[in-house]
């Protein structure tokens, strides 16, 4: 198996948040509320006619209520902030982009009950069957990079019920992979801080790479042995 993994500079990032929203655009149709409120010929039509939201609503929703219904809630590459400095000129923002890291020894898996999550041999890539996925939360709680997702809060929901959330996950978008094409979050970010390759090709491509950056912990590193490499930035400001 060729492990690939993901590169992220963090001195190119703009924390434009790109990422993230072609992240969920490329994937809506995978969102874990998908088959709740399927996009069909009907609910276009819908959208189609603004005017019309409200009334063929139901429960007299909102016109934002009803459009939420299609958004995808989840957040599979996510970027965070770290602020450094106490008053102003002086302060400084790091923006840190970070998705699922496909590790080498995932903490996800070996948790789950019915084993609905996988090592993919094509590229490494962590994956989890949803249909198989009873909502437990062992993977949420055993995975310390925050992976795994959930379209709302499980505590919201008993097992065993119809609406009751199934986890998702990056996949790495190994079918762009397979048709040779970049990842979502990889093809649309304006300032190429993020890369996706085989983990010896990004190494030889960034020999000084870490395996950690303002706001991904060192100590976790030796726990799952994530397929992430770092050009930090070093914040300027203390």
């Amino acid at each position: 198996m060729t492990q690939w993994g993901f590169y992220f500079n963090q001195k190119r990032c703009l924390g434009c948040t790109t990422c993230t929203v072609a992240c969920k655009e490329w994937n809506e149709g995978r969102r874990g509320d998908a088959a709740l409120h399927p996009l069909t010929e009907g609910a276009l039509k819908k959208l189609a006619r603004p005017s019309d939201w409200k009334a063929d609503t139901a429960e007299g929703a909102s016109d934002r209520a009803y459009l939420r219904q299609f958004d995808m809630k989840e957040n599979w590459r996510r970027v965070t902030f770290f602020e450094f400095g106490k008053r102003a000129p002086n302060v400084e923002v790091v923006p840190l982009s970070m998705s699922c890291n496909h590790c080498s020894t995932p903490a996800c898996i070996p948790v789950c009950p019915v084993k609905a999550i996988s090592k993919e041999k094509e590229f490494g890539a962590v994956i989890v069957d949803s249909a198989k996925c009873i909502g437990c939360g062992a993977c949420a709680k055993a995975c310390p990079w925050g992976a795994p997702q959930y379209f709302e809060p499980l505590e919201k929901t008993q097992m065993g019920e119809k609406a009751h959330p199934h986890m998702t996950k990056c996949d790495m978008c190994v079918d762009r992979l397979r048709a040779g094409l970049k990842p979502a979050c990889v093809a649309s970010c304006p300032g190429r801080a993020l890369e996706c390759a085989p983990m010896e090709e990004l190494k030889k491509l960034h020999p000084n790479a870490a395996l950690t950056a303002v706001g991904a912990p060192r100590e976790l590193v030796e726990k799952t042995h994530p397929n992430v490499l770092y050009t930090a930035r070093k914040p300027a400001v203390r």
